[in-house]
């Protein structure tokens, strides 16, 4: 089952980066679809829940050297 979920990312952002974040998304097991809106700075995955979580997506993200904004709707259990 298709889950959707969506991560800010801090900082403003080129083509290059939203091409870079975008690929290591897509590394993750799990994503059917990733994009990144370089203006707004959100990541939108969609994903197979029983496969990958919103942690895995933001670790991938941080491993590609980008910070990203936290907020309650993104803490496990919410």
């Amino acid at each position: 089952m298709e889950q959707q979920d969506v991560i800010k990312i801090h900082g403003p952002l080129s083509q290059k980066d939203t091409d870079e974040i975008v690929r290591s998304l897509n590394g993750v097991w799990g994503v059917l679809k990733a994009d990144v809106n370089q203006e707004s700075g959100e990541a939108r995955i969609g994903y197979d829940k029983n496969a990958a979580s919103i942690q895995d997506f933001q670790q991938a993200i941080r491993d590609s050297g980008y910070d990203i904004e936290t907020d309650n709707q993104n803490l496990p259990g919410k």
